[in-house]
């Protein structure tokens, strides 16, 4: 099964078990009759065949040099290919650092590894949070990536989280592995890279492409309006000249195509935790513009799902919540079975390692009733209270002893003023004690009742206007003020 570039160097050595997490109870592959095979848990919808376009991009190349039927052999080699992305390296939630989790799924992902034995690993993307990652971070990836090497070659395309001169660097050092690859230097980014894997009998062809901002391709002179439609043609140019390059080496009765993103595809679901510049209307692309290959792997969006359009293919989705935004989603590898002619097996293999994210907004009771469930969570805690409760924070750790809460507030009823309406008409403008109650009402006050606050601020504007009373050091200089007078030089004499 297992294979590396062509050009590449030693087999990998054997993996090491005593460094792999607990064994992980994996999904079922569901086959539905004449479609790819998938985990339905991954995206509603229906089933949906692998295929070449019928024409086209360099397509029929690929029907001329088909080998004679004398030279096949009688079943096709098949392919299995570990996905998974946007690990964010280097996180924090509230301050708090999410290394511990991230160790712990990485040994999960690297145990599930071990146990499907795939020809190929892909990450597509986000392998750290920030472009300069503290170290602890970047030692984590390099121990699990070269880990993860030991069972097959790994191919890490960069997203828009990472460097790619970190990502460069990183590929020369750990080159000596032979296989590790980056795709993530100058030419990768300006055009993608193709690279060739053989398997037994035949080989995987992998288009990747990373992340590619904005400045690349638009022009200040450029009319805004088009910019959207301008960012996806740009990138759909790039997709068809990998497929061409790609088409090249291509043996369609052998041979499997792979293609390879991070991108914010049309159509897909956002957890609402990724960078909302790069998931803005602008970095739209087009799903009728993905390559027509065995499965399409892509990165960029934390929600795992199957990716909308014609090509079988998967956001693998981050392997952690990263964010509250997050908070109760499931979260999982993918692991695809590819052979030439057949259709690809999608399968969804959950993961459980790390604390999950837990959001509660309600009444101590409503904790009380949700606490048992919660373990040692990282929490995010509103507490609504009749009135300020000065041992709130006690309450709530007395609750969750194993929890790390990152934040806790208190939404007490006598910090806001009841704001009812009026059957009266509309009248004139409101003054600044109506303007003032209706920010009391909705934003509420922190340390005394509203009440009280509004009935200060009512007291100062009745005062606004009164004279200021002359202060006595004020009286005392005016004899003097009077009695200054500034000297005078006379015409061209000496000051």
């Amino acid at each position: 099964m297992g294979g590396q570039p062509d050009h590449d160097g030693p087999p990998p050595s054997a993996p090491n078990p005593g460094r792999l997490a607990p064994p992980l109870v994996l999904t079922p592959i569901n086959a539905r009759a004449r479609s790819s095979t998938y985990d339905p848990q991954l995206l509603p919808g229906g089933p949906r065949a692998t295929r070449l376009p019928k024409s086209g991009r360099a397509v029929d190349q690929l029907r001329q040099r088909s080998p004679p039927e004398s030279d096949r052999m009688a079943t096709p080699p098949t392919a299995k290919i570990l996905h998974t992305s946007d690990w964010h390296l280097g996180r924090t939630v509230w301050g708090h650092s999410r290394l511990p989790d991230q160790q712990a799924v990485l040994a999960e992902i690297v145990e599930l590894a071990a146990n499907e034995k795939p020809d190929l690993i892909l990450n597509t993307g986000d392998l750290f949070d920030q472009q300069r990652p503290p170290v602890p971070a970047m030692r984590l990836a390099t121990d699990a990536l070269s880990e993860l090497a030991t069972i097959a070659p790994v191919v890490v395309v960069a997203g828009n989280h990472d460097s790619a001169a970190l990502l460069t660097w990183l590929h020369g050092m750990l080159r000596h592995t032979g296989r590790i690859h980056f795709v993530a230097d100058a030419d990768a980014v300006r055009r993608g890279t193709v690279l060739h894997y053989p398997i037994d009998g035949g080989q995987i062809h992998l288009a990747a492409l990373p992340f590619i901002t904005a400045n690349r391709i638009v022009d200040i002179q450029d009319d805004p309006a088009g910019r959207r439609k301008s960012y996806a043609e740009y990138i759909g140019g790039l997709q068809n000249d990998l497929m061409r390059e790609l088409s090249g080496a291509v043996d369609p009765e052998r041979d499997v195509t792979v293609f390879a993103a991070h991108q914010y595809v049309s159509g897909t679901l956002t957890s609402k935790s990724e960078n909302p510049t790069h998931t803005s209307v602008f970095y739209l692309t087009d799903p009728e513009q993905i390559p027509s290959v065995n499965y399409a792997a892509y990165g960029h969006i934390h929600k795992p799902q199957l990716l909308p359009g014609r090509v079988v293919g998967a956001y693998a989705g981050s392997p952690l919540q990263m964010d509250f935004g997050e908070a109760g989603e499931d979260k999982s590898a993918v692991v695809v079975t590819l052979a030439a002619g057949t259709p690809t097996g999608v399968r969804r293999v959950p993961l459980r390692a790390g604390r999950r994210l837990v959001r509660v907004s309600g009444t101590l009771d409503d904790l009380r009733a949700e606490a048992p469930t919660i373990g040692d969570a990282l929490c995010h805690i509103v507490i609504d209270t009749p009135n300020h409760q000065p041992d709130l924070a006690r309450q709530v750790h007395d609750l969750l002893p194993h929890a790390t809460v990152v934040y806790w507030g208190e939404n007490a009823a006598d910090r806001h003023l009841d704001l009812r309406a009026l059957d009266e008409p509309v009248g004139p403008e409101p003054d600044n004690l109506s303007l003032f109650k209706d920010y009391l009402a909705e934003r509420g006050t922190k340390s005394a009742p509203a009440d009280e606050v509004l009935q200060l601020f009512g007291t100062l504007l009745a005062h606004v206007d009164d004279e200021v009373p002359e202060l006595p050091a004020e009286q005392l200089l005016a004899p003097d003020l009077d009695t200054f007078a500034v000297p005078t030089v006379p015409e061209g004499g000496a000051a």
